[in-house]
């Protein structure tokens, strides 16, 4: 079923019907920006019907296609207007109609880039008190949109990852939803870890680290924690699985697995943990094992995947000592 949407995904067609004498190259960026006005136009009629399952299978799809990196798409289109040369040879004669086709689907997975991006960063998406849930409000599908944003930064190259980090989440983390935040750091670092990545990635990640880990994920970690075990807010989103987890619990578990992605993708392990959060107020190591009481499984499932890779790297680490000790200190707290 997916792979086979996602073979489909990846073809491309040209149009040179609809509008006689101006060719245009028909792909999924496209069809994604026509499925998503598609969702908002149901969405604003008077009984919508629930298309939550259509975004959440539109979000896994596009999730896939972002891995594929931008010069992907050219070569692909390039395929395209090869294979189209002999029924319009007339109309592909110039080499600038080429570079215009290419050009204008670049801009379309931009365009569709910050589209999905307004709407993980929207509050509205995140509030329950309103009379219509939107089917972009499921926290899977906001989630798996994270997962967009980030394959997209990470496909595109080293400098959109850092950009994306650095200069536009990190400084304006105190006016962005916090479920965003943590699953857009936790995809980031788990599409850095793939294969495919492009040289220096890698390299970038680790020169963050510390960034992320001090300003975004471990705040956001330990706020979350103290709410999770509260009431329901007027910004908490009741989860529809039968685990009816709420959202600052959501926000907990997304925030131990991204602090457990980050740190296998730089192979930090518990001693270095501990020293990156010693110069701020967050003794890391206290939350690990308060998080470990936690009432919501997905919270302690993410907590005890944490503690098995580090626990795993305090084995392989040249600092094996520092790291058992630290570790037992950590499990004689819980």
């Amino acid at each position: 079923g997916l792979s086979f949407l996602e073979r489909t995904a990846a073809i491309y067609v040209l149009d040179a019907a609809t509008t006689p004498g101006k060719l245009t190259t028909y792909g999924w960026w496209n069809f994604l920006n026509d499925a998503l006005n598609e969702v908002e136009r149901y969405e604003a009629s008077s009984s919508p019907p629930d298309l939550g399952s259509h975004v959440r299978l539109l979000a896994t799809i596009t999730r896939r296609v972002a891995r594929r990196p931008p010069s992907s798409d050219r070569r692909l289109i390039g395929t395209c207007l090869a294979n189209a040369s002999m029924s319009h040879m007339h109309l592909l004669a110039s080499p600038e109609i080429g570079q215009f086709l290419v050009q204008n689907n670049d801009e379309m997975r931009e365009r569709n880039m910050g589209r999905i991006a307004s709407i993980v960063f929207d509050f509205s998406f995140y509030r329950t008190n309103s009379i219509r849930r939107s089917a972009f409000s499921d926290p899977v599908a906001l989630e798996q949109f994270c997962g967009v944003v980030a394959a997209n930064a990470v496909s595109t190259g080293p400098d959109a990852v850092k950009y994306l980090i650095a200069d536009w989440i990190v400084p304006s983390i105190e006016s962005l939803p916090p479920y965003a935040v943590v699953a857009m750091m936790s995809h980031i670092s788990i599409e850095a870890m793939g294969k495919g990545c492009p040289v220096g990635t890698k390299a970038v990640i680790q020169s963050l680290l510390e960034t992320v880990l001090k300003k975004a994920v471990g705040p956001l970690m330990t706020d979350a924690l103290r709410e999770s075990d509260g009431g329901y807010s007027v910004l908490e989103i009741r989860d529809t699985a039968p685990s009816g987890a709420k959202m600052s619990q959501r926000i907990a578990a997304l925030s131990f697995r991204a602090l457990e992605s980050w740190c296998r993708s730089t192979s930090t392990g518990i001693v270095q943990l501990r020293q990156i959060f010693s110069s701020t107020n967050i003794n890391i190591l206290e939350t690990i094992a308060d998080a470990m009481y936690s009432d919501a499984a997905i919270v302690t499932d993410a907590v005890s995947d944490l503690l098995d890779v580090l626990l795993d790297f305090c084995r392989r680490d040249s600092k094996i000592s520092s790291g058992l000790d630290i570790a037992q200190s950590l499990l004689g707290m819980m």
